[in-house]
């Protein structure tokens, strides 16, 4: 069904009959290829509509105890979703960067409700690093992660 949904929407929002087509490139694909099959379907179907790259898939334990100390993770190794083989969690960036933290803040945001909006449409659970208690509201989080994306179950 959301391939038709997809297919009855505009040029201007999928991508479709552009000069260009959007990919991936090296080191997204590199990443994605660690990330749940579920994560990746979502992926390439956000990258039709919104040019973004996929800055991380799996951590190894260094990275991710490193993200842990700067702050980057509320959670150490081996507690993080990203730290499974295949990863359940991928971070994403907005493609091409913003002058300004507001302009990027606002494209991060768009880019998660791409996500959120694709995998309801595939009946696949996920959560967002702007919406961890997942009642709709970005203002009452108290750790915001405008990159993360994960499998939620």
């Amino acid at each position: 069904m959301w391939q038709l949904y997809l297919a009855s929407m505009p040029s201007e929002f999928t991508g479709r009959n552009s000069r260009t087509m959007n990919r991936f490139g090296r080191n997204s694909r590199r990443q994605l290829s660690t990330a749940d099959g579920r994560l990746q379907d979502i992926a390439h179907i956000v990258l039709k509509i919104k040019d973004h790259a996929v800055i991380k898939g799996h951590r190894t334990q260094r990275e991710q105890h490193t993200a842990f100390i700067d702050g980057h993770s509320n959670l150490d190794w081996p507690h993080g979703k990203h730290n499974q083989l295949p990863s359940l969690a991928i971070d994403v960036q907005t493609y091409p960067l913003h002058d300004t933290n507001q302009e990027l803040r606002e494209e991060q945001l768009y880019l998660l409700g791409l996500y959120k909006g694709v995998a309801y449409m595939k009946d696949i659970p996920v959560r967002s690093g702007s919406d961890w208690d997942r009642d709709g509201e970005i203002a009452d989080n108290s750790f915001d992660d405008f990159y993360h994306v994960e499998i939620d179950e």
